[in-house]
């Protein structure tokens, strides 16, 4: 059954199979470490924001 599946440009079967999953994998990865920097990026443009306001005061 999965010999007969085709992923694309992945491949077809087992092997395209193999390359969608790691690459799908790829991807998830790459989405939390970019929503990880983009939270510290967030925060520390929070921080800065505070000693703006400290210094116009």
């Amino acid at each position: 059954m999965l010999k007969d599946m085709d992923f694309g440009v992945y491949g077809k079967g087992i092997d395209g199979y193999v390359h969608y999953s790691l690459a799908m994998d790829r991807i998830r990865e790459e989405e939390e470490n970019r929503k990880a920097l983009m939270d510290e990026f967030d925060k520390n443009v929070d921080e800065m924001d505070e000693f703006d306001s400290d210094e116009e005061e």
